[in-house]
């Protein structure tokens, strides 16, 4: 079962190495594993192309990179799993971390579970700023995780998740006209199609930097305010601040 993972990038020159790099550790844990990888350049204007290229040459998997003009994170995402051949479309980001059995664990979950359509896991933040911001962080998301599949409603982030690539091509993929909250509106409409599970071993470590601009009580705020303008309200959701 192939593997793409799609990655949006927008001015990500200080973080891409990291991400690629372990990506390019991914092993796989029951067999041969079969990985490629999808960039999309958002407009960028520093060295994230160069990184990215640089990266290609020596990837022990193809590495497959596109460009979006139309700028932010929904577009970007979008483009980036339209580009994926593989049956499973692994969503990650740039200033993200994956442990090397990340890839393995999404194609195993896959592979046992043909009424699987989402898998999902927990995004733990590097970096933070100061430790209590760290365990503030920690307690809040895992709450409103746990609360949230009990009512049915997924805490999915764009960082660590994977879906069907056919369920993504027939719910017509992201909505472009989000500007944030994009994963949360797609798992939504792909939970029509199949199952949607929750993998806590399924583990990806992305920065704080964002957390350290606004602080946390602002960014979680942030994103509740907007989980319920695009699921409850179908409204348009508010910007992301640019950290590029």
């Amino acid at each position: 079962m192939k593997i793409s993972v799609a990655i949006p990038a927008h001015n990500e020159e200080s973080y891409i190495a990291q991400c690629l790099e372990s990506l390019g550790r991914q092993v796989g844990t029951s067999g041969p594993l079969e990985l490629e990888i999808v960039v999309c350049l958002n407009r960028c204007t520093d060295r994230t192309e160069e990184i990215v290229r640089e990266f290609a040459k020596a990837s022990p998997w193809p590495v497959k990179i596109v460009s979006e003009d139309r700028k932010g994170v929904s577009w970007a995402r979008q483009t980036a799993c339209l580009a994926a051949s593989g049956e499973i479309i692994a969503s990650a980001d740039a200033d993200a971390i994956y442990p090397p059995d990340w890839a393995a664990r999404i194609a195993r979950a896959f592979s046992e579970d043909p009424h699987l359509v989402v898998l999902y896991g927990p995004v733990r933040l590097r970096d933070f700023a100061n430790r209590l911001s760290q365990l503030l962080h920690l307690i809040l998301n895992d709450a409103i995780t746990h609360l949230g599949r009990l009512v049915g409603w997924h805490n999915v982030i764009g960082s660590n998740f994977a879906m069907r690539r056919e369920a993504f091509i027939a719910v017509g993929g992201f909505n472009t006209s989000l500007k944030a909250l994009e994963d949360h509106e797609i798992v939504r409409r792909l939970k029509a199609l199949g199952r949607v599970r929750y993998d806590p071993q399924l583990v990806a470590f992305a920065s704080a930097r964002r957390y350290n601009r606004l602080g946390v009580w602002k960014t979680i705020r942030f994103y509740l305010r907007n989980a319920i303008r695009a699921v409850i309200l179908k409204r348009e959701t508010e910007d992301l601040e640019d950290l590029a």
